[in-house]
């Protein structure tokens, strides 16, 4: 009677053994194969080509950019300094402007002609809590053997509303929306994918807008005579595209999560 029951306990110890070890061994290979995570963004509507133009150089006006808003979901936050400078380094990259200044910082001459910028960003956020705290759940619940396959999303989108006011008080609106998903496993879940794919989404949409203002850069330029014994000098303008920063409509990020 002993001896069975000592049998019992010997099996019942070897099935929780091999359990705990499949366990562990699940996670092990999940902390390797669910560390991928990959951004998607939507393809543009707009299916016009990138605008470029050919302007004198001359001709050229200053760019003060007088007010940047941004909401958060419909909760308007103060503007990162960071994206104040990713949008007048976009601008600036266009070569449309020949000097570009901020509001609260020097600014061009009072009698100088200038194009005034207002520009509004609207964020829309969705981190999907509720599906994940669901499916933490089911992690939970199977003991962390589900989580290498349990895929979470966040999703960020954008749009821009910029307005456009020349020295003589005429104005153009621009608007442009751009939105993505970063998708990740459990194990794969980093601060720096979410950043990626809000920037990303930002550089679309800021691109979108610069072309529509590429396409009317002769309504920005100011008349000016030429001397006829001196050649006219031009420059080329258009939407600057890093190609380190060019990304396809799904693209897989480098794995930087810590080994």
């Amino acid at each position: 009677m002993q001896l069975a029951k000592s049998g019992g306990d010997k099996m019942m110890t070897q099935m929780f053994s091999r359990l705990l070890i499949g366990s562990m061994l699940t996670v092990t290979l999940g902390l390797g194969a669910g560390c991928s995570h990959w951004i998607e963004l939507a393809a543009p509507t707009d299916t016009t080509p990138p605008a470029s133009a050919t302007v004198a150089t001359d001709a050229r006006v200053p760019l003060l950019l007088e007010t940047l808003r941004v909401t958060h979901n419909g909760s308007a936050i103060a503007p990162p300094a960071i994206l104040e400078r990713q949008v007048l380094g976009a601008i600036e990259a266009t070569r449309l402007f020949s000097q570009h200044y901020q509001s609260g910082h020097a600014q061009p001459a009072t009698s100088q002609a200038r194009v005034t910028v207002r520009l509004s960003i609207d964020n829309l956020v969705e981190p999907h809590a509720g599906q994940a705290a669901w499916r933490g759940l089911l992690v939970g619940a199977s003991m962390f053997t589900l989580a290498p396959f349990i895929p979470l999303n966040y999703d960020y989108g954008a749009q821009m509303s910029l307005e456009m006011e020349r020295w003589d008080g005429q104005t153009k609106h621009y608007s442009a929306t751009s939105n993505g998903s970063a998708h990740y496993y459990l194990f794969g879940a980093n601060p720096e994918v979410i950043e990626q794919l809000k920037g990303q989404v930002t550089e679309a949409c800021l691109s979108s807008l610069l072309d529509q203002v590429i396409h009317d850069s002769t309504f920005f330029l100011a008349g000016t005579m030429q001397p006829q014994d001196r050649p006219i000098r031009t420059v080329s303008v258009a939407v600057h595209r890093p190609s380190s920063r060019a990304v396809p409509v799904s693209r897989s990020l480098p794995d930087s999560s810590p080994r």
